[in-house]
């Protein structure tokens, strides 16, 4: 390797595979949100090691780009959408759940992920044999809580509540093993936090 490849690997360093979650191949659901088009390539890779039975995106699928703020660059949005659709190929679009965000064109995400299933609000549903609700903020969640809530938008998270989790995929990468229910929690790449504007700082 070149010295400047090895000076960009520290300065930009990927996604370690979880070898830790081998056992949770083809019987996980993996839940991120607030995406950054930078990550595209990590959760490709990442999808395609885990074999999730269903993969769940909780809105603002170009984060880096903030369209509401930038409306236009929605055809430079379309293209990274298509890259995101390349990332996520290794679940059956049937198994993809997508929750629109404030920052999201939802007829641009219907036309890039034909045959998912896309929410412009909160929704509770069975998904992969569990009791799922998804939306793009905490507040958006229907009420009463599922089983598992998923959500981004910011860095909130509600107090336990007996029977529920919620889990904000903004904090990180979440993993659901199918057949204990157990959560698994994967950080993101330090360079996400970056890439989404200083989020965590911001709350945009």
């Amino acid at each position: 390797m070149k010295v400047w490849e090895e000076l960009l690997a520290c300065l930009h360093p990927g996604l370690p595979l979880p070898v830790h979650l081998e056992r949770a191949r083809g019987r996980c659901l993996v839940h991120v949100s607030d995406t950054p088009s930078n990550f595209y390539g990590d959760l490709g890779k990442i999808l395609d090691y885990l074999q999730p039975m269903c993969f769940v995106h909780t809105g603002d699928l170009v984060d880096d780009l903030k369209i509401a703020i930038r409306p236009g660059y929605g055809k430079l949005f379309r293209r990274r959408l298509k890259l995101l659709s390349e990332a996520v190929s290794p679940v059956p679009p049937a198994h993809i759940a997508i929750v629109i965000g404030n920052h999201d064109i939802e007829p641009d995400v219907r036309a890039a992920f034909p045959g998912a299933l896309v929410f412009d609000e909160g929704t509770r549903m069975s998904l992969c044999g569990l009791d799922v609700a998804v939306a793009h903020s905490l507040e958006e969640l229907p009420i009463p809580p599922a089983a598992f809530n998923l959500f981004g938008h910011d860095v909130d998270v509600p107090p336990e509540q007996e029977g529920s989790l919620f889990l904000n995929g903004v904090i990180g990468i979440n993993v659901i093993l199918l057949e204990s229910g157990s959560v698994e929690v994967v950080p993101y790449p330090v360079y996400v936090d970056d890439a989404r504007c200083c989020r965590r700082k911001t709350g945009l």
